[in-house]
């Protein structure tokens, strides 16, 4: 048995009508977490998106939930919740013009853990690219993609804890989750659609 944390964003403005959510998950440092730990992991969640704002269209802000998650990982059951101190919004700073609102970066999370014969991996989207990240041949420039795997690997500077960001493999019918840490951050050579579901 194993409680991680869940971070949330709430992703609001012109550029995303609708809006939108990211998550990321943290096995915390302390066992069951601890208000400590959220706020930790909260800073270290707002500095990803920090490093890659210049490469998100100005209409685009990400507000972070105070309210962090404590679930267990195992059966997928809500243990509790911790209040993080308050982490300031981020908004985007690429002006001029963007490219189609369902054109989003992609950023690829690795893991060393093997579920069922399969490598445990997860994504998180970067909405709202500017025109001027998309290279001469439609997909991301050079520049985007170090600069935004750049930030997506701020998650492995150690924060206030110990605290580590993971990938959860989510249970099914109440039993069988899992968790693996990330271990590596990579960008996509090419642009990604999200999808909107129901959660």
């Amino acid at each position: 048995m194993a409680v991680i944390l869940r971070t949330s964003a709430i992703i609001s403005g012109t550029a995303l009508p609708g809006g939108g959510l990211s998550t990321l998950y943290w096995l915390p440092g302390s066992a069951g977490g601890s208000t400590a730990d959220a706020t930790d992991c909260l800073a270290r969640f707002r500095t990803v998106f920090d490093g890659l704002k210049s490469h998100v269209s100005t209409g685009i802000t990400w507000s972070f939930d105070q309210t962090v998650l404590a679930i267990e990982a195992t059966t997928g059951v809500l243990v509790t919740t911790f209040t993080g101190a308050a982490a300031l919004s981020v908004t985007g700073t690429a002006a001029g013009d963007g490219l189609p609102r369902q054109t989003q970066g992609l950023i690829r999370w690795g893991t060393a853990t093997v579920i069922a014969g399969r490598r445990l991996r997860g994504r998180l989207y970067v909405p709202a690219p500017p025109e001027a990240d998309n290279d001469a041949t439609g997909v991301p420039s050079s520049t985007y993609k170090n600069d935004v795997t750049t930030a997506a690997a701020t998650i492995f500077i150690a924060g206030a804890t110990s605290s580590e960001a993971c990938i959860w493999h989510r249970p099914v019918g109440g039993g069988g989750g899992s968790n693996g840490d990330i271990t590596s951050a990579t960008t996509s050579a090419t642009w990604s659609v999200l999808v909107s579901r129901r959660s």
